[in-house]
Order: structure tokens, then sequence, then C-alpha cells
């Protein structure tokens, strides 16, 4: 498969693969389903010979593993391949839960997916999250009750290690849709909207041609993809508004907004009120909230926001 398949079906270029034998079942360890309260980060935890996974059910958790930061949300799977640290890199700004497993057996890393293997890339969003919500609530109950069948709990992390590994094997091997193009654009675009970013560094990076980026981005979301940039880095400034007291200017560029003339403009053409007189509106912010990283998508929490102060 060359890249520009690669990245088609869902799959950066970069992406690494942990790869199970099928001779045997994985050796259990733990599991559980983790409620994070607002305002909780992941602690520091090294692993050992185990293999951790982890499946967000609702809201957003910010995490890194070996270096890159992820956001988990519900449907995401984060694989944590053994002898590696996780780490939280900031508090949820919501109630969060997701589900976590550790496992032990032997596994390669690799940069492609193994044949005859049961493989989990290190990120990935479920198609089909029924059916792993199934799995996952049975290991739950097996993992908690008393069977007379040995490694009972084995078979059924087993089991919902392949249910995971088949979702993403047939994302994989998916034919391409304009819709989960502009989906990874979206997507790349808002983990990235720091960068100075241009529709044609955009479809560089995905190994497409600009004007049938342009023309599929669209068709897909009704805008092009230069406004939904200016979007996002707008939600970003709202957020910064309602949560910091920065003069305007400073919220501009922290949004990465090179001129705050022009910020001011389009804030106000977009939302009909000044920056300060957004702001004003919202009286009761509550500040010295945590910076948000660059790349989350804020546009949900500034609607949280707002609500909690009128």
């Amino acid at each position: 498969m060359d890249k520009s398949d690669l990245f088609v079906k869902g799959w950066p270029d970069d992406m690494q693969f942990l790869n199970f034998s099928l001779e045997a079942p994985l050796a259990y360890a733990s599991c559980g389903e983790f409620t994070a309260e607002l305002g909780w980060q992941h602690h520091r935890y090294q692993h050992e010979t185990d293999t951790e996974i982890l499946v967000g059910l609702s809201g957003q958790v910010f995490l890194q593993v070996s270096g890159e930061t992820f956001t988990l949300e519900a449907g995401d799977v984060l694989t944590v391949f053994p002898h590696e640290t996780i780490q939280g890199t900031r508090q949820t700004v919501t109630p969060s839960t997701f589900f976590w497993l550790h496992v032990v057996a032997p596994a390669t890393v690799t940069a492609q997916p193994a044949a005859n293997a049961l493989t989990l890339p290190r990120f990935f969003h479920l198609q089909a999250q029924e059916k792993a919500v199934v799995n996952i609530h049975q290991l739950l109950d097996v993992s908690h009750s008393h069977y007379l069948v040995p490694r009972a709990a084995d078979y059924q992390a087993t089991m919902l290690f392949i249910e995971l590994a088949n979702d993403a094997a047939q994302q994989r091997a998916a034919s391409p849709s304009h819709q989960g193009i502009s989906n990874l654009v979206r997507e790349w675009i808002r983990t990235h909207m720091a960068e100075p970013l241009t529709v044609t560094a955009i479809a560089d990076r995905f190994h497409l041609n600009a004007s049938y980026l342009t023309r599929i981005f669209k068709r897909a979301t009704g805008m092009s993809i230069q406004e939904y940039i200016s979007s996002v880095r707008l939600d970003y400034a709202r957020y910064l508004l309602l949560t910091t007291s920065e003069p305007v200017a400073a919220v501009a560029r922290q949004a990465f907004f090179n001129d705050p003339k022009y910020f001011s403009r389009l804030f106000k053409k977009k939302l009909q009120l000044t920056p300060s007189q957004y702001r004003q509106a919202y009286t009761h912010t509550f500040l010295n909230n945590q910076q948000v990283d660059p790349g989350v998508d804020v546009a949900a929490q500034v609607a949280q926001l707002e609500n909690k102060q009128r």
C-alpha cells in the first residue's frame, strides 16, 4: 500500500502497530471503567511487559505516550505498548469516562500491520462502537465474577482485542470516501492550527491535489478550508475570552491570528459582537483555567461555558 492509499484510508504514514501472535490467548492482568471528574489528570505510569488499551466512552482525556500527545474521546482507542510511559498532558475540562485494560503477551512493534497477527494501531477511532462496548461490558463482568473455566478472563480479553483489531482492519481495507477524507483533514487542521496553514500545504500533507481537496472539502462540510481554519481559531479565541483576562490583542495572538485588527473584524462578522462585547456578555467567567492545548476541539466547551455564564 503506498502512502496516498494509507492517508486516504485514515492511517498516517508514521503510524505504529502492535502485533500479537494468534497461537494463544492474551494473559489478562486487570481492567476497569474510570470516570474522571472535572480537573482530573492522568498520573505518570511506566509500563513493564504489559500492554494497555484505553477506549474513550465520553468526554475528553488528554494524554501523552512516548512523547506523542492524544485526545481520547468517545470511540477512540489508544494502545500503550510494553515498556512505554503514559501520562496526562492537562486536566480534564469536562467529566470524562474511559475503559482501560492491561494484558501480558509477547508483541512486536511494526510500521505496517503484520500478516497473520492480531494487530492494533497506536490510535484510531472505532467504526462499530456498540460492538466494542458490548465486549467491554462482558469483560468487566467476567473479570469480576468467579468462573470454573480456567482463563475465562484471558479469552474474553482476547475477544475484545480481536474485535478492536477487526474494526481497525476493516477501516484499512475500506474504500475511500469524500466524507472520510474531509474528516481526516478537519482533525489534522485542529491539531495543527498553530501552524501557518495553506490549502497547498494541507493537500501535500495528504498527498492530494489541492483543487481536488478543495472541492471535496467544500462538498462535505459546506465551507472552504480557509473558512474552517478560521472557525477553529475563533473557537479557541472564544474560549480564551471566557476563561482568561488577557487583552483582546493578546487573545488574538494566542489564537494564532497575526493581525489583531483583522481578528476583531472577523470575530464581529461571525458573532455579531466585538471580542470585548462578547466577553462582557458573559460576566461570570471563571478565570485561571489551564491553557487549552492547541488542537483541542473547544467548540463544545465554549458552548458549555456560554451556557454557564448566562
